[in-house]
């Protein structure tokens, strides 16, 4: 037996293909309206950017604007004044928190007995504590021996005497000098309740 389709119509069920065609071209529409809402959706937030944009752009624009007019009337004198008046502030604190209870309980447990201190100093100078101490002495190795303890108690540094002369009563007198970490020294009180 010939199994062959001699007629003019090739398909024996019109309406499967009709309907398969049909179903396909709905798919396509469907598709083809998803993508253009989706075109239309992403070009509705380029736009909302680019808005966006232009309007920080000209904020940015007059921002940049407002501040060189102000840098035009911004005196520069008056500028000066205010940082060093600013600066002479921040001393005046940091010499107001200049301990003297803790350089004094250092100075005497490094101090000999036969040294007497009779003039301290102490100035800020670059952000850092400057001591000028005047002592009096029996020999010239009692100074050495303050400046050598003064020196490993590791809150001075740069000890040095400026100037020593020889007095009228055979004593000396030097001014000494040292750069001092003013920090918080812990004082021994002795058993009778006094430091």
């Amino acid at each position: 037996m010939l199994r062959g389709n001699l007629s003019t119509r090739p398909f024996y069920n019109d309406r499967t293909v009709t309907v398969a065609i049909g179903v396909l071209a709905l798919m396509v529409l469907a598709m083809t309206l998803f993508n253009a809402g989706a075109i239309y959706t992403l070009a509705a937030e380029r736009r909302e950017h680019r808005e966006r944009a232009a309007a920080d752009n000209a904020e940015a624009t007059r921002i940049r604007t407002e501040a060189q007019g102000l840098q035009q009337t911004l005196d520069r004198a008056t500028l000066a004044r205010l940082a060093a008046s600013a600066t002479e502030a921040n001393r005046l604190i940091e010499q107001r928190t200049f301990s003297w209870t803790s350089l004094l309980a250092l100075l005497e447990r490094t101090l000999p007995p036969d040294v007497r201190l009779t003039a301290i100093s102490p100035r800020l100078q670059q952000d850092a504590f400057q001591v000028s101490m005047a002592v009096i002495a029996r020999d010239l190795d009692y100074i050495d021996d303050f400046i050598i303890a003064m020196r490993e108690t590791g809150a001075f540094y740069d000890v040095a005497p400026t100037e020593q002369r020889r007095n009228d009563d055979g004593t000396y007198r030097a001014v000494v000098v040292a750069g001092y970490l003013a920090q918080p020294v812990d004082v021994a009180v002795p058993e009778g309740g006094q430091p």
